[in-house]
């Protein structure tokens, strides 16, 4: 399994394990709606107890005008074949068979509902605007204030944000747009500002929350079957993110994220899905669930077995190979880290 690196970043600021357990008390997506879309007659979704199938190509947060895109149900194979395993290798001379253990077997997973995605990563800006602060290491006062010195970071992503703060930020956003929190938060307990441990259980709200696992992976490849969503060489990763600031091949990135939006977007209409900060999932990290799937798993998500958390996308400071649409990261749901943001779904 993969762990969370300890060694130090300028803005680490929590480095140890959340020593209460995240209970996830509801099963997530059985009782979760989507918001109804006005003026739209929509059929209804097979899923039980699901609302209306969204339709709108777009909306659009009243708070802090963000910016989400429908990213339509489907099927897709999820995680790394051996085929997969070989091009990698080609193209990242560092890649190993073992770096894979995490994505296998690859598999097919049906996703039966549409959602809305945010099309960047949530900046400073709109974390700002919703939280009243901007955590980020690569701020104007933050502690990588240097890097940033004399650019204009609000739509930088924010990163130094852990899955609890993620989580909190979901339920602040919904309360500003008039929507109901999708997740219940019990149990808190804080430290510097960010929640240190919490009781997490899911609602049947209507408003922002993170994406499972599969979701993130399905929305990132975009109907695509290559590595990254531009291609299985470097440099259609560098079409795409950000990535490699201390790699060897040295990346595209300077010792900082970027602001979003400069890369390519993919065929659903999202950018830096690939590098420049993670994004948290909503899932347990466990390797053993992951790899017992058979058959076409539907609507798959994991809430046991792990005190981690699901990581997806690479960071600007991430080797090649941890930028692919496939690659896992566990991390803990306290850790905060300047590689570390989020995007939101609906």
């Amino acid at each position: 399994m993969r762990v969370i690196p300890r060694r130090l970043v300028c803005c680490l600021l929590v480095a140890g394990i959340c020593l209460s357990t995240t209970a996830v008390e509801t099963a997530f997506g059985q009782k979760a709606e989507d918001p109804p879309i006005p003026n739209k007659q929509s059929p209804a979704s097979s899923t039980p107890g699901s609302a209306a199938v969204p339709t709108a190509k777009e909306i659009v947060s009243k708070s802090t005008g963000m910016k989400l895109v429908l990213i339509p149900d489907g099927t897709f194979l999820m995680g790394s074949s051996a085929a997969d395993m070989r091009v990698a290798a080609q193209a990242d001379s560092i890649f190993r068979e073992e770096y894979a253990k995490d994505e296998q077997p690859q598999h097919s997973v049906r996703l039966s509902r549409p959602f809305y995605m945010g099309v960047y990563e949530v900046t400073q800006d709109e974390y700002e605007k919703v939280m009243g602060t901007i955590p980020s290491c690569f701020s104007k006062t933050g502690e990588g204030r240097s890097a940033v010195s004399g650019l204009d970071t609000t739509r930088f992503p924010v990163e130094t944000v852990s899955w609890f703060d993620a989580l909190e930020f979901c339920n602040k956003l919904s309360e500003q747009d008039g929507l109901t929190a999708f997740y219940r938060l019990t149990n808190v307990t804080r430290e510097a500002g960010s929640i240190k441990s919490a009781t997490v259980s899911t609602t049947s709200g209507t408003g922002y929350r993170l994406p499972t696992e599969a979701e993130w992976e399905y929305a990132c490849r975009a109907g695509s079957v290559t590595i990254w969503h531009t291609g299985n060489t470097l440099a259609s990763l560098n079409e795409a993110g950000w990535w490699g600031a201390y790699s060897t091949p040295t990346g595209n990135s300077e010792k900082r994220p970027n602001r979003v939006g400069q890369k390519s977007k993919n065929a659903f209409g999202l950018y830096d899905m690939h590098g420049n900060v993670y994004e948290w999932c909503f899932d347990v990290f466990d390797v053993a669930a992951y790899g017992n799937r058979l058959g076409t798993t539907l609507d798959p998500l994991v809430t046991s077995g792990s005190e981690q958390r699901v990581l997806r996308g690479g960071s600007w400071n991430r080797l090649a190979r941890g930028t692919r649409a496939a690659y896992r990261l566990g991390g803990s749901p306290d850790y905060r880290s300047n590689y570390y943001g989020f995007r939101v779904v609906r």
